[in-house]
């Protein structure tokens, strides 16, 4: 065996693939984690990086139990307390004292919690991390993976982890199909200040170009994700300052009032993935390597956070003398069926509010207010959009 053997390798060290390394570490595997590019970021004392994500309360304990959560800086994000969403002339809003709880997620900022989860990684010193290191080929082999790496290094395990992102190369070299749709949409990202400040609610209005959601930062600003027609996102960007604020606020009327000052904006494209199977030997698909989702719904990280502890989940008690192939049979039911039908739901959604004549806004409209009068249907939407429901994984439940 050589010195660099390890049970298991993760390769991708976001946000959820370094969670997912802890969290394999800490159940007494031995781990390698393998990142093309060290995380070297720095959180600006002035200002919060654009990179944001919803964290629901389900993910927050999968991300104390990775370490991360503990050392994340409490001042670089934003509880909210209230959810309010509108389509046409109907609406849906969602308290966590009503449902029982302290809040229904985070915003907080994408690099700051990949940091915290490296500071935890480094403090706990278990796991061999490999940085800036790429996979250049893997070997199948009967009972284990090779690895070939672009330092010249071999790594062999029993089970490798692919958790490198939306175009996972791993995925590609073990030959995964996907289902891929372009939405011919972008996201357009920036944080706004209002007129009064944004104390805690996740504000999401379906406009007629697509939906625009004003989610909380720590400063009572708020971050917009304005999804649209890639062509109007360009021109968006193409306006200064006042002219892109103006256009902003003929289009939205959150309780916050009007935007008077927004920060540099960025876009990023909008697709669809879904991989057609998790599992290929013994490779197994993680977060956004496993699938895409579009960003109406802030579900994208939870996702992935869902897919680490349930993988270590399904591997309760496995050693790597062991064949894991009833356990990633379980990954790849669970994870495979959860997450499709969450991202379906999505899609349908999106797809809804962009119907014809604003047709779809009025149907979403009327769906929304007759959800508001449903309890079960609030209740069962409050606890999966939490992470909270029968089909998370024990840790987000715990």
């Amino acid at each position: 065996m050589s010195r660099r053997d390890v049970d298991i390798v993760v390769c991708g060290g976001g946000v959820a693939g370094a969670a997912c390394a802890s969290l394999l570490s800490e159940a007494g595997h031995t781990v390698a984690l393998i990142e093309a590019r060290r995380p070297d970021w720095q959180p600006p004392a002035d200002d919060f990086d654009l990179r944001v994500v919803a964290v629901s309360p389900g993910s927050a304990r999968i991300l104390s139990a990775a370490g991360g959560w503990l050392l994340h800086d409490p001042r670089r994000r934003a509880e909210y307390r209230r959810m309010q969403v509108s389509a046409g002339r109907g609406e849906v809003s969602f308290s966590a004292q009503e449902h029982g709880l302290d809040q229904l997620g985070w915003i907080a900022e994408v690099p700051a919690l990949q940091r915290a989860q490296w500071q935890a990684i480094e403090r706990r010193g278990q796991i061999r991390v490999l940085a800036p290191v790429r996979v250049e080929r893997i070997d199948p082999r009967r009972h284990s993976v090779r690895l070939d790496l672009d330092n010249g290094e071999t790594l062999e395990s029993t089970l490798v982890v692919a958790a490198d992102g939306a175009r996972s190369p791993l995925r590609q070299m073990a030959g995964i199909a996907i289902d891929e749709w372009h939405y011919n949409q972008a996201a357009l990202v920036t944080h706004v200040r209002t007129e009064r400040q944004n104390e805690g609610t996740a504000w999401q209005l379906f406009t007629k170009h697509g939906p625009l959601a004003l989610l909380p930062l720590a400063d009572g600003r708020s971050s917009i994700v304005w999804s649209q027609s890639t062509e109007r996102v360009d021109k968006l960007l193409s306006l200064d300052d006042q002219d892109f604020l103006d256009e902003l606020n003929a289009h939205q009327d959150s309780p916050f009032g009007p935007a008077l000052s927004c920060t540099a904006r960025r876009s990023f494209p909008l697709v669809r993935r879904q991989a057609k199977s998790l599992v290929s030997g013994r490779l197994v698909l993680l977060g956004d390597a496993a699938r895409n989702v579009h960003p109406l719904a802030g579900q994208g990280l939870n996702l992935g956070l869902a897919d680490a502890a349930a993988l270590a989940e399904v591997l309760e008690g496995w050693n790597a003398d062991r064949d894991p192939d009833a356990a990633l049979t379980r990954y790849q039911r669970w994870r495979l069926g959860s997450g499709s039908l969450i991202a379906g739901g999505i899609h349908a959604i999106n797809e809804l509010g962009h119907g014809p004549l604003h047709l779809g806004t009025g149907l979403l409209g009327a769906g929304f207010s007759l959800a508001s009068r449903l309890w079960p249907a609030r209740e069962s939407f409050v606890k999966r959009a939490c992470g909270l429901d029968s089909d998370s994984p024990r840790l987000a439940r715990s």
